[in-house]
């Protein structure tokens, strides 16, 4: 079985994360990669993994799902 850390490292990123110092000097630091599931992106800060998805919409009281 693969690392899934290993897969996300052969995909192209969705997205580039960079930081800029004081200076102004801009310092690649991640990546943003399309998640499996949704419209959510995995996204790799140095050894860190986040996962972000966009707020579900509640349904109003009173309305069927």
């Amino acid at each position: 079985m693969t690392n899934t850390t290993e897969n996300q490292e052969k995909q192209k990123p969705a997205f580039y994360i960079f930081a800029k110092d004081a200076e102004g000097k801009s310092q690649h630091i991640g990546a943003a990669f399309h998640h499996a599931k949704g419209n959510g992106f995995n996204i790799l800060i140095g050894k860190q993994r986040f996962v972000a998805f966009p707020p579900k919409v509640k349904a109003e009281p009173g309305e069927s799902a």
